[in-house]
């Protein structure tokens, strides 16, 4: 996590990262193992014409060129990765020349997609994932390993759960200012009208008192 780290601005915290598959580093080891090193090597100890041309060192020398050529391919496999923080996508591609960083941040997302090429992708649980940015930009990882995964765990970070539960927060409290303020109309609304039918009480009792009151004098 170190080595992700100083890729990524200060302040952030990275919260996943986003490797291809396995297979990919796999072909190009096979593809080196078997026509860089077992092949020469078979050829070498089956062919005494060519041990007496060719040293043994330089068999030596070829075999640590290939092992080089392995542990390269590892690094860099295990280096050009999606890095994905609380804010934003970096895609990170090293090499010991230079290393490059392409950021996006969640707000600039539009959609993400998933894209499948071949059968056997089906099988190895490995797909390319598009990130579809405004203004028709993209933003890809080929043969990123388990794609669902990958992208269930982005739309969580794209789109959080806390954005939901601040809306029930809200929703909570604007039905409960609603409620207050309703039984707060509702009830000076009955007390006025028991004072309104108070009054007109009065009023009748006074009209009364006075249509119906003799003078003794």
């Amino acid at each position: 996590m170190n080595f992700y780290k100083k890729h990524i601005p200060e302040g952030q915290n990275i919260q996943t990262i986003i490797h291809q598959h396995w297979l990919t580093v796999m072909d190009s080891f096979v593809l080196w193992l078997c026509f860089w090193a077992i092949f020469p090597s078979f050829l070498y100890y089956q062919s005494e014409r060519l041990r007496e041309l060719v040293p043994f060192y330089y068999i030596e020398w070829l075999l640590f060129l290939v092992f080089l050529k392995i542990v390269y391919e590892l690094f860099n496999w295990y280096r050009d990765v999606w890095i994905i923080t609380d804010s934003a996508v970096y895609d990170l591609e090293w090499s010991l020349l230079k290393t490059k960083v392409e950021s996006i941040h969640f707000e600039n997302i539009e959609w993400v997609e998933i894209d499948k090429h071949r059968i056997w992708d089906n099988i190895f649980n490995k797909w390319d994932i598009i990130i579809h940015k405004f203004w028709e930009q993209e933003l890809a990882i080929y043969n990123a390993y388990a794609p669902y995964k990958s992208v269930d765990m982005l739309e969580q970070f794209i789109h959080p759960e806390e954005d939901e539960q601040e809306a029930d927060k809200f929703d909570m409290i604007m039905d409960t200012l609603s409620g207050v303020v309703h039984e707060y109309l509702e009830k000076n609304g009955l007390e006025q009208s028991k004072k309104k039918h108070q009054d007109d009480e009065d009023e009748d009792e006074k009209i009364f008192d006075d249509r119906y009151t003799i003078d003794t004098r």
